[in-house]
């Protein structure tokens, strides 16, 4: 009497479906294999452009926060690998989702392709971006939780880390395009990027003092950003805050939040340096956008200036201690 099984047919065994499933995943981890190619397929240097160089000191400055003074983090796998991974699988997730979404609108800007404000990508280049990104972070998260143990912490990390930018990027939320809804998201987006610190190095967070001067620094920056992309986002329909309230209140905006930037500074932090700079990135805005008026040209000087001083500034920050609780 034959038994079930096999009445019901021999079940194929597991190397035949190995066999038959390879094709899909070699296809769904094959990545480019040239640094720049023709620009009809997506390559390194369009990759490194998307997660936009230009602006990683901000996920420097981030990481880096609740680990200042903590010195022999510097000799830990954990630390650098989790450095690494904030800097390029994370930013091309952050920047990756918003230029695949956005390609059309791209297409049109001036300030596109280049390492500081991303690439001008074709459709076709980006078909592929989505997968790239997964792959690369999934792959970063998992040797993160090998090397800290945090398998459970840095999975649920992950999974809000994705929600929180689909929820930015991709509909039905969409979130860049629904003013004023986006800066709440990017608060807790960047965010993440801290807590990943404290997650993968196993320490405490960052004091409170720090939250308050990242939410203020995000804001300024998103909003700034905003207004230097005011024409072709309000061509095209695009609804961000700066759009929505208009060039004159983006400009009021941002001198807001600069200024609470200041002044939380001098509040929390007893560091004449750091109060230099916060009053400084005042003085500068207002002179320049709000007094003068600056062209695409200078504004891109001013937001390279601005780096420039922050990275400067970061390792001060991390050398005093001055966001570590």
């Amino acid at each position: 009497m034959q038994s079930p099984g096999a009445m019901l047919g021999k079940r194929p065994p597991a190397s035949a479906v190995l066999r038959r499933l390879r094709p899909a995943l070699v296809s769904a981890c094959t990545l480019p294999s040239k640094w720049q190619g023709d620009g009809a397929a997506l390559d390194w240097k369009t990759i490194v452009q998307i997660s936009r160089p230009g602006w990683w000191i901000v996920h420097v400055w981030l990481y880096l926060a609740p680990t200042g003074q903590k010195y022999d983090l510097l000799s830990t796998w954990r630390f650098w690998l989790g450095l690494i991974y904030a800097l390029f699988p994370l930013n091309l997730l952050v920047y990756g989702l918003n230029d695949w979404t956005d390609v059309e609108l791209d297409a049109n800007n001036s300030r596109k392709g280049n390492f500081m404000y991303g690439a001008k990508c074709t459709r076709e280049q980006m078909r592929d971006v989505p997968r790239i990104i997964v792959l690369v972070n999934v792959l970063g998260v998992l040797v993160l939780a090998a090397v800290s143990g945090q398998w459970l912490s840095l999975s649920a990390w992950l999974v809000i880390c994705f929600a929180v930018n689909c929820a930015y990027n991709v509909e039905p939320l969409r979130l860049s395009s629904k003013g004023p809804w986006e800066l709440p998201c990017v608060v807790f987006g960047f965010s993440g990027v801290t807590a990943l610190a404290s997650i993968v190095n196993e320490i405490p967070w960052a004091s409170m003092g720090y939250w308050l001067h990242m939410s203020c620094l995000v804001l300024r920056t998103q909003l700034w950003t905003e207004y230097l992309d005011y024409d072709p986002d309000l061509s095209c329909g695009r609804r961000t805050t700066s759009t929505l309230v208009g060039k004159f209140w983006s400009k009021v905006l941002v001198v807001t939040f600069v200024t609470a930037e200041a002044a939380v500074t001098w509040v929390y932090f007893d560091d004449t340096l750091m109060r230099i700079f916060s009053l400084s990135g005042v003085v500068a805005f207002v002179g320049l956008e709000v007094v003068r008026g600056t062209n695409d040209r200078e504004k891109k000087k001013a937001m390279k200036a601005q780096n420039a001083l922050g990275l400067s500034l970061v390792f001060w920050i991390w050398y005093k201690g001055i966001f570590a609780s």
